[in-house]
């Protein structure tokens, strides 16, 4: 697709990160990127968590690690690393939270499935849509520009940057502690850890993200190509 004739020049940082969240806002109109769904049951609950685990829930960790291989800039290349502990374990330098993976699992344990049940899940086939979805972000962050599949990570954890998402998210989180308490939950902050640490950590992550693409994405070809994983990342997202 031709570039159109205000695009031939790239635009500066801040003002391409606006039309961005522009494009945010005017597809989920100031929701959040996932629903924030609140359940009638303990085993509704147990039933989403199920759903969760099909198929292998570790996904967008690959991609962190496609990212780090993908960089040709040392500096960012350090950072991205200190992301890929962040996600795969702060735990394997010896602090801090396991991997936002096993954060998963222990929410999941709260609820009273096993490393067994958990296990089996994942080894199932995804549904088409999750394979389609999976398929495609694979393969976009083997064949884009290194610094294009950096920023597309600003649809999800970039709406973190955003206050009053921000404010949604937080408040969704005590929604579900007063929820989870009433259901019996015997360690609510451990149920929802995996939410805690994605509230928090994600702002540091999304800031990282607004870098790469202010420094890197100084084109309008990589403008372009950020423009239209961005958009297809908000309608894909969420399979």
């Amino acid at each position: 697709m031709a570039i159109a004739e205000s695009r031939r020049t790239a635009q500066p940082g801040d003002e391409f990160l606006e039309e961005l969240e522009g494009l945010r806002r005017a597809h989920l109109r100031g929701g959040t990127l996932r629903s924030r769904r609140r359940y009638g049951s303990k085993q509704e609950i147990v039933e989403a968590k199920r759903r969760g685990h099909r198929g292998g829930g570790g996904n967008n960790h690959k991609f962190e690690g496609e990212r780090y291989l993908n960089c040709t800039d040392k500096a960012v290349r350090r950072i991205q690393l200190r992301k890929l502990i962040d996600e795969g374990g702060q735990t394997t330098v010896g602090v801090g939270l396991p991997s936002h993976t096993m954060l998963t699992r222990w929410g999941s344990y709260e609820f009273g499935l096993t490393d067994e049940e958990i296990d089996q899940l994942e080894k199932e086939d995804l549904g088409p849509d999750q394979i389609v979805w999976q398929g495609w972000r694979i393969n976009m962050h083997r064949t884009v520009h290194w610094a294009v599949g950096m920023g597309s990570s600003l649809v999800g954890e970039g709406e973190k940057r955003v206050p009053e998402i921000h404010r949604q998210l937080l408040d969704h989180i005590e929604e579900l502690k007063k929820d989870y308490a009433a259901m019996g939950i015997g360690n609510v902050e451990r149920a929802l850890a995996n939410e805690i640490e994605h509230a928090a950590v994600d702002v540091e992550h999304s800031e990282f993200g607004a870098m790469v693409v202010r420094r890197f994405v100084n084109t309008p070809e990589l403008q372009e190509e950020l423009r239209k994983v961005f958009i297809l990342n908000l309608h894909l997202n969420g399979y």
